[in-house]
């Protein structure tokens, strides 16, 4: 039996006069002895199966849990007798939000059944794992969440530069996109920010994250077969998989902020012009953690003229007292990619896909969209609608 778990905390339109929890769950009992006929689209009494106290559930008492109310869609009864179809994903989504919809932020809404026919479209990671409940429900509401979003991604200034701090394949990257178009260049460093240095990875497992760098290399090896220079492509191809180890490598924190390990990257100029230039924040973030706790604190407070003040200070202070500073922080980040990063394995999930051209690459992600459904369903959601591949 499959069940899964989804909290809500608001209410909508008409749904609003039942704001009390109880007083929702009595009008539902009343509506449960009522012999109504069965209608998915209508009347959920049918399926209410009881109501439970939660002694603990949640730490934080803003988002307690104290009441579990659940509801079972199965597609015969006790007896056996054919009552339901399974329902499409559709039909099961709305379902989950009209019902959730009826509850507080202190109820648990439990759903079980054979009839919840979308669990059953996305219920194995690629590992071969089935998803339980609870992972379907979480995925199905990020994948909603992001797909709300996907307007936004088309920005026009997204062809601006995104550098991973290793100034060597940075540097062969702007160079390899120099004479490119601003759509071509946005596509590279659109690979850079939304495959490979992802800021918090805490909407993927790390299964997805590691996917989904899989899915920016093949991204890396179209723009190198349709539009990188023959000049520049071995170049380009090898920086961006140095990017993507880099990537591979990155730990994420228990909010899933994930950490690269290097220097931040920071440049002046662009394209084979690109200079190094040391970023004094990174550096006392690195080298200085207390002066860099009371950087954010003047910055929160004081504003940036304070900020900057106090950087300034604190920088030329910090060489004065010690002038290897600088020295140490670069070589911090040389060693941890020489001990973390040259030699680490790349996921090949994307392995097939092909990239001679836009239509082949789209048709070939389709494909494995339709072979593995549920697995980095954003993300590819995401892909197939950028403008770059209508464009």
């Amino acid at each position: 039996m499959v069940f899964l778990r989804i909290a809500r905390t608001y209410h909508k339109g008409a749904n609003a006069v039942l704001n009390d929890r109880r007083t929702a769950i009595k009008i539902l009992i009343a509506m449960e002895d009522n012999a109504m006929a069965i209608n998915v689209n209508q009347d959920y009494s049918k399926f209410y199966a009881g109501t439970e106290q939660l002694k603990s559930y949640g730490s934080n008492s803003a988002a307690k849990k104290d009441t579990l109310v659940k509801y079972q869609f199965n597609t015969t009864d006790k007896d056996g007798n054919k009552v339901m179809d399974k329902m499409s994903k559709e039909e099961t989504m709305k379902v989950l939000n009209d019902i959730s919809s009826l509850y507080g932020e202190n109820v648990i809404v439990q759903f079980s059944g054979d009839g919840l026919a979308a669990l059953a479209d996305s219920k194995k990671f690629m590992s071969g794992r089935e998803k339980t409940a609870e992972e379907v429900a979480a995925k199905e509401a990020k994948d909603a969440a992001f797909q709300s979003e996907i307007k936004h991604f088309d920005k026009s200034a997204n062809y601006l530069p995104a550098y991973s701090g290793m100034y060597g394949a940075d540097k062969a990257i702007a160079t390899a996109v120099e004479n490119c178009s601003k759509e071509e260049q946005a596509f590279v460093y659109d690979i850079i920010r939304q495959n490979f240095l992802v800021g918090n990875g805490s909407s993927m497992t790390e299964e997805e994250r590691q996917a989904n760098i899989s899915l920016g290399m093949k991204k890396a090896e179209y723009a190198a077969e349709n539009f990188i220079s023959e000049d520049n492509r071995k170049s380009f191809l090898d920086a961006m998989e140095s990017v993507a180890k880099l990537a591979s490598a990155g730990k994420a924190d228990s909010n899933g902020n994930i950490d690269y390990g290097v220097k931040k990257g920071n440049y002046l100029g662009n394209g084979s012009n690109l200079v190094y230039t040391t970023d004094a924040v990174d550096v006392m973030r690195k080298m200085d953690s207390n002066a860099y706790a009371e950087y954010q604190k003047i910055n929160k407070e004081g504003g940036e003229i304070d900020s900057l003040k106090y950087l300034t200070n604190w920088y030329a202070n910090a060489v004065k007292k010690n002038p290897s500073m600088i020295d140490k922080y670069e070589k911090q980040s040389d060693e941890y990619v020489d001990q973390n990063v040259k030699n680490q394995k790349l996921d090949k999930t994307f392995a097939d896909i092909k990239t001679e051209s836009k239509s082949a690459f789209l048709e070939s992600l389709k494909a494995f969209q339709i072979s593995n459904p549920g697995f980095l369903t954003s993300i590819i959601d995401r892909e197939l609608a950028l403008k770059f591949w209508n464009f």
